[in-house]
């Protein structure tokens, strides 16, 4: 079946795939917990128009009573040639699919649910081209 939009955007994910995945929590009281979040990514050229995209997801606290890591893999096809767009709008993409991967392995007895914040890929992106 094929769904046609009539503002269908020029980047399309082909794969989004969770390669990696770490979950560790110790025993003991959490509910005062301050976790953290690190984003990590990565982005190669396969074709032309196809790209690869790597995103590492960590969240944890200054004594890792609670760590997590996931590690996502895609894949985009586009005809964008603007690199610094393209890898906003990638990670943009990816980043609900991970957040949304360690809201549910987090989802355990005895254990609030850990759910991310929505983040501003485009300001993170802006950082670290600084």
């Amino acid at each position: 079946m094929k769904v046609k939009a009539k503002y269908e955007s020029s980047l399309v994910l082909e794969k989004m795939e969770i390669t990696e995945s770490t979950f560790r929590k110790k025993d003991g009281d959490l509910g005062e917990l301050e976790l953290n979040v690190e984003v990590e990514h990565s982005m190669r050229i396969l074709t032309e128009d196809v790209f690869e995209v790597f995103l590492v997801t960590i969240v944890s606290d200054e004594e890792e009573k609670v760590f997590i890591r996931v590690k996502g893999r895609a894949i985009f096809v586009t005809q964008q040639q603007n690199v610094d767009i393209l890898k906003k709008n990638m990670i943009a993409i990816m980043f609900p699919y991970i957040r949304s991967y360690i809201s549910i392995v987090t989802t355990q007895p005895g254990m609030e649910p850990v759910v991310l914040p929505a983040m501003n890929i485009a300001a993170m992106i802006n950082e670290e081209n600084k």
